[in-house]
């Protein structure tokens, strides 16, 4: 396990979360999760919209 600070931020640790938001479809979000000053975990979430959710949107 890689030990990545949020208090000193690595290139490598910058590495994971532009890898992250890369693999984003479009639509999603990127989460990172911290404890005791470390990042543990970068959740990647990738949202399928549907046509009527995206006209809809668009029609605001």
């Amino acid at each position: 396990m890689r030990d990545y600070s949020s208090k000193q931020i690595s290139t490598k640790l910058l590495g994971e979360i532009v890898d992250a938001l890369k693999n984003i479809r479009g639509w999603g979000s990127v989460e990172i999760f911290v404890q005791d000053h470390k990042v543990v975990q970068i959740v990647e979430r990738n949202i399928k919209k549907t046509n009527d959710s995206i006209q809809s949107s668009a029609k605001q």
